[in-house]
């Protein structure tokens, strides 16, 4: 379970299945701009994965190899990143919570 928020406004949730590659968003603003697939209301796991790079810092960013070290992952993986700095980014209020669901 990803919760994508928008400071303290819950504005999407997304359910997503790494075993079969599915997924299921559900949006709480009616603010396409700060929900995490925009106008798309049916996402595919192509759009997850695209989401969760936009989320991160480039993997071409020069010194990328020692902002990996600094937050303790050991090789580009979106999903570790998000982990570690909640899919915060410098331009905006946006962040991620992700919670294992069995």
């Amino acid at each position: 379970k990803i919760s994508f928020f928008n400071n303290t406004t819950l504005c999407t949730v997304i359910y997503a299945d790494f075993t079969d590659r599915t997924l299921r968003a559900k949006n709480f603003t009616d603010n396409i701009i700060k929900t995490a697939f925009g106008n798309n209301k049916s996402p595919k796991w192509e759009d997850f994965q695209n989401f969760l790079f936009e989320r991160c810092i480039p993997k071409e960013r020069a010194g990328i190899r020692e902002y990996l070290e600094a937050i303790d992952v050991s090789e580009y993986n979106p999903i570790e990143i998000i982990k570690r700095t909640a899919g915060r980014m410098a331009e905006d209020a946006q962040w991620i919570r992700m919670e294992t669901i069995r």
